[in-house]
Order: C-alpha cells, then sequence, then structure tokens
C-alpha cells in the first residue's frame, strides 16, 4: 500500500485505522485483594516477554479505557496487566491493588524478575506512582496527565529512583488546573515533562466515551494516536534488550 500517494487527511485516517482496528485477546483474571477484590485483563506477547507494563485507569474510568494501549505493548512484547481499580478516590489503596498485581504477573513462569514500566492515567497516575516504590524492578513511570489534587505523590515522587515522563493536557477543571506541572516538579532531575498542545483530558484514553468528553472535552484520534506512540516508544527506549537467553513465552492459562 503507498501511504505517500494518499492525501494528508486521508493519510492520517489511513496509520490510525492500522493499530486500532485489532484489539488483541485478553484473559480477564480475578485480583483477590482481601478488603475489595477486582479484575485485570491480561495480555500476552505473541514470544518471551521483553518485560512487564501495568496500565492504571482515571477516575471513574476502568481497564476498558486503555485496550488499545495494552495491544500495543503486548505487540511490542510486554507481558501487559490492566486492572479495573477498586477505588474512586483511596489512591493508596489503589496502589496496594496495583502493588498485588504487580506481585501475581511477576508469579508467571515467564514473568518473573522481568523489567517493568508502570502507566497511569489521570488519577491512575498518582496510583501507579504511590505503587512504585513497592514494585520490583520498576525500569519507567508514565504519567499521562496525572491528576494529584492534594499533593499526595509529592514524596513518592521525590524519592522516585527510575526515568519518568509525564504527558500533560492544558490546565482544566478535569485535571486539577493542569496538576501534572506540579507532579512532574517534584520528581528528580532527567524526567521528560512534554505537553500535548490543544489535549482534552479524555486524549490521553485510547478509548474514551461521551461522558468524559461532556465534562472534559472532545478528543481527537490524532492526538491520541500521538499520545498512544509516546508511551510505546518511551516503553521500548526504558526496556530496549531482547528477551534474555532461555527466556520462555507466556502460556495462556485457563479462565479462572
Amino acid at each position: 500500500m503507498m501511504l505517500r500517494a494518499l492525501p494528508p487527511t486521508l493519510l492520517l485516517c489511513a496509520l490510525l485505522a492500522g493499530p486500532a482496528a485489532a484489539q488483541r485477546p485478553a484473559q480477564t483474571r480475578p485480583l483477590t485483594l482481601g478488603e475489595q477484590d477486582t479484575v485485570y485483563d491480561l495480555y500476552l506477547p505473541d514470544g518471551p516477554p521483553r518485560g512487564a507494563a501495568l496500565v492504571a485507569h482515571g477516575f471513574t474510568r476502568s481497564r476498558a479505557q486503555h485496550v488499545q494501549l495494552a495491544t500495543r505493548l503486548a505487540e511490542a512484547g510486554f507481558v501487559v496487566a490492566v486492572p479495573d481499580l477498586p477505588h474512586w478516590t483511596r489512591h493508596e489503596a489503589n496502589a496496594d491493588a496495583l502493588v498485588a498485581l504487580a506481585a501475581e504477573v511477576s508469579a508467571l513462569p515467564c514473568a518473573a524478575a522481568l523489567p517493568v514500566v508502570l502507566i497511569g492515567t489521570s488519577a491512575g497516575g498518582l496510583a501507579t506512582l504511590l505503587a512504585a516504590e513497592r514494585i520490583a524492578h520498576v525500569t519507567l513511570w508514565v504519567g499521562l496527565d496525572p491528576v494529584d489534587a492534594f499533593r499526595q505523590g509529592r514524596r513518592a515522587a521525590q524519592a522516585l529512583k527510575v526515568p519518568a515522563l509525564v504527558l500533560r493536557a492544558p490546565a482544566s477543571a478535569c485535571n486539577v488546573g493542569g496538576s501534572a506541572r506540579r507532579m512532574a516538579s517534584w520528581l528528580p532531575e532527567g524526567h521528560r515533562l512534554q505537553r500535548i498542545d490543544d489535549a482534552s483530558h479524555c486524549d490521553f484514553e485510547d478509548h474514551t466515551d461521551t461522558r468524559c468528553e461532556q465534562i472534559c472535552g472532545a478528543a481527537d484520534p490524532a492526538r491520541q494516536a500521538q499520545i498512544l506512540q509516546i508511551t510505546v516508544d518511551a516503553a521500548l527506549q526504558a526496556v530496549p534488550a531482547a528477551p534474555a537467553a532461555g527466556a520462555v513465552a507466556c502460556v495462556s492459562a485457563p479462565r479462572r
């Protein structure tokens, strides 16, 4: 297919239609927490994995908001787990859930001691940041327009010992006045902060809905694709090596 021959508008549509059209099969598994159990979707790469990635959604959202990101990461060689976070506003408890999820993923025969990328959108950005120091082998934290209204993540941000990428939208009520900038200012030197021009808070979900757009502004497929690509590229840069010698492929397990 000769993409160069297409007009710019059709070229954009062709590029977006490729990865967005296919959804990788996921296993939906229970996550036993004791206080409030939940579920997560597990996406497996085709061969031995290069790393693991945990993806956390935003306030009142669900794992359905990050199907395309999970698919792209799995295609890039990551074992990917995307939970339904069990709490709306108890961010420390959601961090506990992510720690439990990381332990469950690392117990897979194919995923022991893999480097881990943590990715969180909005309030999920705060939850992943709070969990980072308690998860082994973390190599990157990515905040997708992360939100911290009460400075809960300040100590965790200051203590982060791995590279960080913060993508942000212009300030709005939905991202608490652009709190991603404040969160980034707490991070050690060497982090990367990038503004996505004209983005709404909904652009940081690869699958959004009218409820989000009515409250936080319309999403744009081109911006969504840009954010997704930057995130996947950052994960690959953080975990550039091919699977180690002797690494085994993940085998799909029956749903429990």
